[in-house]
């Protein structure tokens, strides 16, 4: 590659995946990950074989269509994944910011820009999970997208096969710095704000708020007082909140902030800062300024390796 292409840094985050399969009660075969690998394996080319149209899932709540590009399926469990999506309902007066010349309104409102995201999915031997580094593109799709959409092809993939297994994905941040450790280390707690999904607060306190439902946001904050008299919230309340909100299948718990003093002074620290996070340095589309497919797999690929090779 050329040293005068474009480059950009790209952050990436490390998630850990699984795939579970539904089976019978009278099936008493084992958890075998090479069948979830045959299984994952197979659905990839069973989404891009269909047309676009069939491909897609619609994000109504975001106002995005979602749909699995490309992919490569590197063998032994390692796939490197482009998805592809485009945000609609945005049409805004466009104007050429060099000469200020106004352009109107040239998109119509189901016109949306095609934005990349990029997912690396990689197994050890021996493992039962995988590892997912993901691009986190502020126009592309999160990984909680990414899994939905690929649910919904395994239904389909189940219903149009003959596998007898249902087969489901789920993730887990794969954390930086301990968010529990972190908080061990505070003389004092001042706030504790817990982030929930707006489905997850009953009616009646809506209606209480003096709000319909169409006025909250989709994520509620919530803001607990500290114990009186203590200077700390009780570990173990900090632990089962924790806990619940590492559960993606079942917590309804997405986001934790506490803020208080540590031997340092004042401090913050959140769940979502905890993801471990890495920045690539990638060379860019000369036009798009996208992201480049291959660069980018291949510098998360040798910062994989390089990050394997210190455990």
């Amino acid at each position: 590659m050329s040293s005068q292409e474009p480059k950009k840094n790209v952050p990436i985050y490390f998630y850990y995946l699984t795939i579970a399969k539904q089976k019978d009660s009278s099936d008493s075969s084992t958890y075998d990950i090479q069948q979830i690998v045959d299984a994952f394996s197979k659905l990839l080319p069973y989404i891009t074989e269909k047309g676009l149209n069939d491909r897609k899932k619609d994000i109504i709540s975001s106002e995005k269509v979602v749909w699995l590009d490309s992919y490569e399926d590197l063998k032994n469990g390692n796939y490197n994944i482009i998805f592809k999506s485009a945000k609609y309902n945005h049409v805004r007066n466009e104007i050429d910011t060099e000469t200020m010349t106004e352009l109107g309104t040239r998109k119509r409102k189901q016109d949306g820009d095609e934005e990349k995201t990029h997912l690396c999915i990689r197994y050890n031997a021996g493992e039962y999970r995988f590892l997912a580094v993901h691009e986190s593109n502020h126009y592309g799709i999160t990984l909680h997208c990414i899994v939905d959409y690929l649910n919904t092809q395994f239904i389909s993939y189940n219903e149009d096969t003959n596998d007898e297994y249902h087969y489901s994905i789920s993730y887990e941040i794969m954390p930086g710095e301990d968010f529990l450790s972190s908080i061990k280390k505070a003389k004092t707690m001042s706030v504790l704000k817990l982030v929930v999904s707006k489905e997850d607060i009953k009616d009646d306190f809506l209606m209480f708020a003096g709000r319909t439902e169409a006025e909250i946001d989709d994520e509620v904050e919530i803001c607990l007082k500290r114990p009186k008299g203590a200077k700390r919230f009780p570990d173990n309340l900090i632990q089962a909140y924790f806990d619940n909100s590492q559960d993606k299948a079942n917590g309804k718990i997405k986001k934790i902030t506490i803020k208080g003093t540590n031997t340092a002074g004042q401090f913050e620290v959140d769940t979502e800062l905890m993801k471990m996070k890495h920045y690539l340095s990638v060379a860019a589309e000369t036009v798009t300024n996208e992201v480049n497919s291959f660069d980018f797999f291949l510098k998360a690929q040798e910062f994989i390796e390089e990050t394997r090779n210190k455990t």
